[in-house]
């Protein structure tokens, strides 16, 4: 599966989670808007992603996966399943979550959905998928002593 996104798209995520100041400290630190969701679960990365381009899956996916290859890269974060990290080359951290990835929200709940259960999950689709076995992996952000914690 390739990335749907253009120059354009990575360039507006360059600068909307990379690049842009937000806000500057007292102690002149600067904070980066990647830095309002530092410590947040991996559906906290999705839900950044929704500022980017809200209204189409399939970029919104790519834009989580380009944000997560990033932070992965720059070594802010770890994957881990069930706290232990994964230790996959960052290019198959990536595909692992291509594979898994639901194809559109309605393809998320009909993952969410228990064989011989009620439909409790039935129009939550992405809110739910990341905290269930179908998501590979959640997020461990690097604190500043350079241990990472697990976010929940």
């Amino acid at each position: 599966m390739r990335l749907s996104l253009n120059k354009e798209d990575i360039s507006i995520l360059n600068s909307e989670i990379f690049n842009t100041v937000y806000e500057t400290l007292d102690n002149g630190k600067s904070i980066y808007g990647i830095d309002y969701i530092d410590g947040h679960s991996i559906a906290g990365l999705w839900s950044v992603s929704k500022r980017i381009c809200s209204d189409n899956f399939s970029k919104r996916r790519d834009a989580f996966l380009w944000i997560l290859e990033h932070l992965l890269i720059e070594g802010r974060i770890k994957l881990h399943k069930d706290k232990i990290f994964l230790e996959s080359s960052i290019k198959d951290q990536i595909k692992l979550f291509k594979e898994s990835f639901p194809k559109d929200e309605h393809d998320a709940d009909r993952i969410c959905i228990k064989p011989g259960m009620e439909i409790p999950y039935e129009g939550f689709g992405m809110n739910v998928w990341w905290f269930l076995d179908s998501c590979p992996a959640g997020v461990a952000w690097r604190q500043d002593d350079g241990h990472y914690e697990i976010a929940d």
